[in-house]
């Protein structure tokens, strides 16, 4: 007799088993059919942030890059500004050094014709 009670008790736990294994597997399907569909793509906006700060820095190095061609281009003038300005303040000196020594040999002649007249 205990094995019949033994086993009635088994079916009936395996029933319940069996019961609370389907509702459970109901209950996941609900839950499944509550979330977003998986065949639906997730939108996210980080990505779409991540392009237009792709964008802001690609527009940001186009502008480095012009701002630099421009920097050297204009130092390359000035470079060649300053070399042409250093050789006409050579020549300057020169002819300032050449007057100063005229003047200088003037200026003694100046001299020595005085002292003969005195």
């Amino acid at each position: 007799m205990t094995d019949r009670v033994t086993l009635k008790a088994l079916r009936k736990l395996l029933a319940l088993a069996a019961l609370a294994g389907s509702l459970a597997s109901c209950a996941a399907l609900d839950e499944l059919k509550d979330s977003p569909d998986d065949g639906a793509p997730v939108v996210d906006a980080i990505p779409d942030r991540a392009a237009d700060d792709i964008r802001k820095i690609s527009d940001l190095e186009r502008q480095l890059v012009k701002e630099q061609r421009q920097c050297y281009a204009e130092k390359r003038r000035l470079d060649l500004s300053l070399k042409e300005a250093q050789k006409q303040n050579e020549e300057l000196q020169k002819k300032f050094d050449d007057l100063q020594k005229k003047l200088d040999a003037l200026l003694a002649i100046d001299r020595d014709l005085r002292s003969r007249r005195r």
